[in-house]
């Protein structure tokens, strides 16, 4: 009977385990990796940047 309660309490914290492990695997998955959300930024900011210039010039 005490082998029955440990081993329900094992599994109950392996579930638990493995279900946190599944939520980071999908949010690393289907979440913007924050590389190229800095590279669209920069890039982004190079546009804008000579676009002001360009009407500062002229």
């Amino acid at each position: 009977m005490l082998i029955l309660t440990h081993s329900a309490q094992f599994l109950d914290t392996l579930l638990i385990y493995l279900s946190k492990m599944i939520k980071k695997l999908l949010n690393s998955l289907f979440q913007p990796k924050e590389s190229t959300y800095i590279d669209a930024k920069i890039w982004i900011q190079k546009v804008l940047l000579k676009e002001r210039f360009r009407k500062i010039n002229s």
